[in-house]
Order: C-alpha cells, then sequence, then structure tokens
C-alpha cells in the first residue's frame, strides 16, 4: 500500500524533526532554513546519512544546524568538482578538435566524412556522425551560429564546443586508433615524467615511457642483446599494441566516469552515494600513477568508481596548472569545514559516507607529484604554492 502524502505547515515540519531527537533550537532560522531549502532537500535527503544506524532517529545533540552544515559541504564539493569536469570537457574538445583539423582539414564535409573513422561498427559510426551533422544544421549557441554566418565553413573546434559531453564522448570512441592515441599523449601526463634518461622531446619521451612500460615483459621474450632484431622488434611492436590497447581503454573508462558524474549533477543525484558505471582498474592506473594505494585497499574499499575515483580521474585528466589548482581549493573547503569540532564532526561523517579517504587531499599531491614536474611548476606559478593553507587532514 502507497504511503499518503501530507501537507505540513514549516511548524509542523519543525515539530516533526523534534519527534525523531533532532534539536531545533530556533524556530525562524528553522522556518528560513525550510523556506530556502525545502523539507525534501535539506532533510530527507541527508537523514539516512545522520541517522543512528538501524533506527529512524537522529544521534543525541544532533542539531537542525548540523543537517544544514552537512548539506552545504555536499554542496560546495558539487560546486568545485563540477567546475574542473567542465574544465576536462573543454579540453577534451580541444585536442578532439585540433586532431580532426590538423589530420583531416576545417571543412565539416572533410573531417566529418565517414571513411576518415572507425567503420568496424558501421552504423554506430554513422549514427554519432550523424548527431554532428544535425548540430552544424541547428546551432545551438551563438559562436556555431555566427560562423555559419559569416565563414565559408565551421572548424572542429566551433563545432565541438557545441557538443554535449555525451556527444563528445561518442565522437572519441569512433576516432581512428592513430587519433586516440595522439590525444592521450597530450591529455594524459605519462610523457611528463622522468624514465631514465630526461629525453629531448615529448615524442622521445613518449617513446621511452611505452619501453619502460613493455622492457620487462619484453626481457621475459626475447633477450634483447642476443636474439634476431628482427623477432625483437616484432614482439616489441606486439607488446607496444597491447599497451596502447590498454591506455585506450583507460582513457575511455575516464572520460565514461566524467561523463556519469556530469549527468548524476544534471539529474540533481547526490554525489556522497556517487557510483560510475564505469570502475577504474588498479593495474591500469598504476601504469601512469606511481603513488603507495595498495591494490587491496583499492579494491576492497570500492575505490575505484566513487568519488575518489573521480578525484583521481580529474588529476589525471586537469592540467598540470587545474591539478594544482584543484588541490588547493579542495584544502580551503577542508578548512572551512573542520574550524571548530562540530564542524570537524560533521565533515568526517560527510568524508566516511564518501568512502574517500581521511587523508585523501595529500593521497591527490602525491599523485600529483608523480604526474607532474612539481618543482619548474611552482617556480613558473608561485600563487599555486602550498603555503596560505596547512594541510588539514
Amino acid at each position: 500500500m502507497k504511503k499518503k502524502v501530507k501537507f505540513l505547515t514549516y511548524q509542523q515540519q519543525l515539530d516533526n524533526l523534534r519527534d525523531h531527537g533532532l534539536i531545533v533550537t530556533n524556530d525562524r532560522i528553522g522556518t528560513e532554513l525550510l523556506q530556502s531549502r525545502g523539507y525534501y532537500n535539506l532533510i530527507n535527503r541527508y537523514k539516512e546519512d545522520l541517522y543512528r544506524k538501524g533506527q529512524k532517529e537522529y544521534p543525541i545533540q544532533t542539531t537542525l544546524e548540523d543537517l544544514y552544515k552537512y548539506h552545504r559541504i555536499e554542496d560546495d564539493l558539487r560546486n568545485i568538482l563540477f567546475r574542473f569536469t567542465l574544465n576536462v570537457e573543454q579540453r577534451l574538445k580541444e585536442n578532439i578538435s585540433y586532431a580532426l583539423a590538423s589530420n583531416f582539414g576545417v571543412d565539416p564535409k572533410q573531417y566529418l566524412n565517414p571513411h576518415n573513422f572507425n567503420l568496424r561498427h558501421a552504423s554506430r559510426t554513422s549514427s554519432i556522425l550523424y548527431e554532428f551533422e544535425r548540430i552544424l544544421s541547428r546551432p545551438r549557441s551563438e559562436p556555431l551560429r555566427y560562423y555559419k554566418n559569416n565563414y565559408d565553413v565551421v572548424p572542429p573546434w566551433i563545432l565541438l564546443n557545441d557538443a554535449m559531453l555525451g556527444e563528445t564522448r561518442m565522437l572519441f570512441g569512433i576516432l581512428p586508433f592513430k587519433l586516440k592515441i595522439y590525444i592521450i599523449k597530450s591529455m594524459l601526463p605519462v610523457a611528463n615524467q622522468e624514465f631514465g634518461s630526461r629525453p629531448k622531446s615529448t615524442e622521445e619521451e613518449w617513446n621511452e615511457y611505452i619501453f619502460w612500460q613493455i622492457e620487462k615483459e619484453l626481457k621475459q621474450k626475447v633477450d634483447i642483446d642476443k636474439d634476431d632484431p628482427n623477432i625483437v622488434d616484432k614482439v616489441a611492436d606486439s607488446l607496444e599494441k597491447k599497451f596502447k590497447n590498454k591506455l585506450v581503454e583507460l582513457f575511455s573508462t575516464m572520460i565514461h566516469s566524467i561523463n556519469d558524474f556530469r549527468n548524476a549533477l544534471a539529474h540533481g543525484d547526490r554525489i556522497v552515494h556517487f557510483k560510475s558505471r564505469y570502475n577504474l582498474k588498479y593495474k591500469q592506473l598504476y601504469s601512469i600513477i606511481e603513488v603507495d594505494i595498495t591494490k587491496k585497499r583499492f579494491d576492497t574499499k570500492n575505490l575505484g568508481n566513487g568519488i575518489y575515483g573521480i578525484l583521481i580521474v580529474l588529476m589525471c585528466l586537469l592540467d598540470k596548472y587545474d591539478a594544482l589548482l584543484l588541490i588547493r581549493q579542495l584544502k580551503d573547503w577542508q578548512y572551512q569545514n573542520t574550524r571548530t569540532y562540530n564542524d570537524r564532526k560533521t565533515y568526517n561523517l560527510f568524508i566516511k559516507n564518501c568512502n574517500l579517504p581521511r587523508r585523501f587531499t595529500t593521497e591527490l599531491e602525491d599523485i600529483n607529484h608523480s604526474l607532474h614536474y612539481y618543482s619548474t611548476l611552482n617556480k613558473s606559478f608561485p600563487f599555486l604554492r602550498d603555503g596560505k593553507y596547512a594541510d588539514y587532514d
């Protein structure tokens, strides 16, 4: 039997909260909070996180203000993460646009030609390209309309700015393998790490990174110094292709995760219990991140498809300046929500419900250290250095 919906005045709502053990110290402030947030958004969305285990009652000394603080903590984190997912989206669009224009030209007839894409699944490719033809014919934004009216063609960097993240993700999925690898080389900081001697160019960095990844398995299969060079090259090419396929799979999972997260935000879902349909795999992550996260801990705590997974993806896909800025804003967010004992209690409960490690910002800093050249970065951009805030983990 379905429950009946009842209308309650704000005063009745406050009395109902008191009946469940919540402390309402000031009816006027309580009414203002309900008027500005609504009973469902402020109470129903968060009560299960705060209830005593197995009971529909709040712990002793829990106040309406605690619920509001919990709500604000999540809301502020949502705003921070949303902003940086936009940055990832823009970076992805820029790299796809550059790859299309540099390989196929700036005319849509050229860069949207189906023969330039993966035809193994021709119907899917045709369907995705049709969506971009539709965007072209029915502009959603002023820049695209302006280009259609004032220029001979619409270049890919204008067309993709009109596309949604999901559409951009699908376009990446049908790109030829060579262009996928180009985009991955540009976005994942794999060529910015020190592997052996310092290479002279990005291409050399990439080649050295690939060899570093396959070297151990290559030496198990052949004797590099004694075997026929043709055989060594053939085995190396096979291992290189295998590893690049894993990178494409990892990158696709990352983009899917960001897209899932953005969809959750768009539908008003809570980020506390967010779970992506696409789980980051520890072994693949470890190929680009050298940090002290054990596989057992990563898997048993299911860190790959929740908020922690989103944070790792952001650290990998943002440029090095945005990655540092994200850490700074997360530390500021921590500081603002841990200044008093009650603040820390509410914050720690939120972190626990998000399945975030208690010292997650320190772990993100470690990841960032492993991905980027920190010393050069801090010399060039001193305003991003640590200093204003301490480590509030």
